[in-house]
């Protein structure tokens, strides 16, 4: 077996943490929202920035890739289309440099005050306020309440509400 010889990112890299509903819009294809978070994307990639995400976005995108093919919203075709997609966006997208187990405490620190229902949000602010701590970031969503949430509460990290 070869020794992977690419070098390392660097360490002070910016960050881009990427909500589940981008990566929905992207793989889905989703006519009003598709060429936004992909612009987005590829701007801040020519800007040399890595793509996070936490572990939860697997979840969460594949149960709304799911229903939408339940709901008929998406062919067969279509909804095989959108994982295959999905699973060359997570080729690139990043875990948390800390471990999944960093980010339990922050974020059910955030869910006291923001909600039960919105737990999985509170993951991704709290990721996004961990890069912050070394490097430029950026959360990207749709969502306006995470962007909301994340403006309050996480110091260094820029939400850019699509």
């Amino acid at each position: 077996m070869a020794a992977n010889l690419a070098p390392a990112p660097p360490a002070d890299a910016p960050a881009l943490v990427i909500d589940a509903n981008v990566a929905i819009a992207i793989s889905a294809r989703e006519t009003d929202r598709d060429a936004r978070a992909t612009a987005e994307i590829s701007h801040y990639s020519t800007l040399g920035y890595e793509w996070y995400a936490p572990g939860v976005i697997v979840g969460e995108t594949l149960y709304v890739l799911c229903q939408k093919h339940q709901d008929e919203l998406l062919t067969v075709t279509e909804y095989e289309e959108a994982v295959a997609e999905f699973e060359i966006l997570m080729q690139s997208i990043l875990p948390p440099p800390l471990g999944e187990v960093s980010l339990v405490r922050p974020a059910q620190a955030i869910g006291r005050d923001y909600g039960c229902s919105r737990s999985a949000d509170g993951i991704y602010i709290a990721l996004a306020e961990q890069l912050a701590q070394t490097r430029p970031t950026v959360l990207i969503t749709f969502d306006k309440a995470l962007a909301r949430q994340a403006t309050l509460r996480a110091a260094g990290v820029t939400a850019l509400l699509l």
